[in-house]
């Protein structure tokens, strides 16, 4: 394994059992739905959706969702699982690559940019400016802090664990996950942390004005994000 992509196209240790997964993703939609409250007519790009196990209640405050996961194996997942909901559509790189310029009002970017490259982000940024309408907002969330201590992670996983009800899954997850390539393939690959003021700088040159937000989308509140608007002057 040499990438992320592949590492997150392959079963792994990042949730322990459905009870995780099923409480990672209640907690998450809870928070996006403020983004995307209910009976809107929004067209909303979920970039690394992931398994998106509330897509359905996001979608409810959309006139279309689009949900994109690099990985192929989620995105057959994806496909099959909303195949009856018309509201929702699932895309492939090309496809992704494909869509009109200025047709999105809201991008969606969680717990992602800790896999890219820089210059991976720089080129992804510039394609969402694209994306986006003049109104429209890009929401950068769970981005580490460069300094962050694993345990601190640890720690908010743990919490989460219990207030949900799987905590002795999760220590044991944990350490399945020690003791697998994952540590490895970060070194490999990477693992990206960025300051306030670098992910600012970073939305500025690819033509938002960005703004920290006061709380993390999900179970990860030591984390932070970021809202981005198109200047008003930048190129569409």
């Amino acid at each position: 394994m040499t990438s992320w992509i592949d590492f997150w196209d392959r079963p792994n240790a990042v949730y322990v059992n459905q009870r995780n997964l099923d409480a990672h993703f209640e907690c998450l939609t809870r928070d996006l739905e403020h983004f995307v409250p209910v009976g809107g007519r929004k067209v909303v790009l979920d970039f690394g959706c992931g398994e998106a196990l509330g897509a359905e209640r996001l979608a409810k405050g959309c006139s279309t969702l689009y949900l994109y996961d690099a990985a192929p194996a989620v995105r057959r997942r994806l496909r099959k699982r909303f195949a009856h909901n018309g509201r929702i559509i699932v895309l492939d790189d090309q496809e992704l690559r494909q869509l009109d310029t200025g047709s999105i009002d809201l991008v969606l970017v969680v717990s992602v940019i800790q896999y890219l490259r820089k210059n991976e982000l720089v080129s992804l940024l510039q394609s969402w400016h694209r994306l986006l309408r003049q109104s429209g907002e890009l929401i950068v969330a769970d981005v580490i802090e460069p300094g962050t201590p694993i345990i601190l992670d640890a720690a908010s996983q743990l919490r989460f664990a219990w207030s949900n009800g799987f905590l002795m899954p999760a220590l044991a997850g944990m350490a399945r996950m020690f003791f697998s390539d994952y540590r490895e393939l970060r070194r490999k690959a990477g693992f990206a942390m960025y300051p306030a003021g670098e992910i600012l700088e970073l939305l500025r040159e690819a033509g938002f004005d960005g703004a920290g937000l006061p709380r993390n989308p999900g179970p990860g509140r030591h984390r932070r994000a970021y809202r981005g608007r198109k200047l008003a002057d930048a190129p569409a």
